[in-house]
């Protein structure tokens, strides 16, 4: 748990305190990076677009109003950042999600057989349209809630619930077809 909640560093932050800035940056940066590369799978421009939303948390700390979490807020500057660079004309691409697997020192039937369903994983997960991509991430991943995920999408709950539902079908349907 974070010695200091989110909402006090954006405080500090608001007051130009560089420390703070640094510690949510690296409270959120990795899995703030993991779901622009989602989007863009150039890791080069996804990060730009994270330093970027950081620059923009600096800039903007004092108008944050606190009408959602810190959390959703930087994501929905990230999004919104990951649009205006698609609108530039630069390609968004889905990018392969990382997958590690832990080595605990399998077998090698293991290690096959562990390769093997990750590969299916992975082919599943890339399967699914941008919008359950992105659903699936942010609610699974990066532990946001359903309302924090439609206030970075821009849609009603509703709306993000029923992405969810329909990403564990079609993940459910594709993971039990046979190889």
């Amino acid at each position: 748990m974070p010695s200091i909640k989110d909402t006090d560093l954006i405080s500090q932050i608001s007051s130009g305190d560089k420390q703070a800035l640094r510690e949510l940056y690296d409270r959120h940066a990795p899995g703030l990076r993991r779901f622009v590369e989602n989007w863009i799978a150039d890791k080069e421009n996804a990060a730009d677009i994270v330093h970027e939303t950081m620059i923009d948390v600096w800039q903007s700390a004092e108008r944050f109003q606190g009408r959602s979490s810190v959390k959703s807020w930087i994501y929905s500057i990230a999004r919104n950042k990951t649009i205006d660079q698609n609108r530039r004309g630069v390609r968004m691409v889905h990018a392969d999600p990382d997958l590690d697997t832990p080595d605990d020192a399998p077998t090698p039937e293991q290690e096959l057989q562990a390769f093997q369903n990750v590969e299916r994983v992975r082919t599943c997960v890339n399967a699914l349209s941008p919008t359950h991509k992105a659903s699936i991430q942010m609610a699974f991943f990066e532990d946001l809630t359903y309302a924090e995920v439609a206030e970075i999408e821009k849609c009603p709950v509703g709306t993000i619930k029923t992405r969810i539902m329909h990403a564990k079908k079609l993940l459910m349907r594709c993971l039990s077809q046979p190889v």
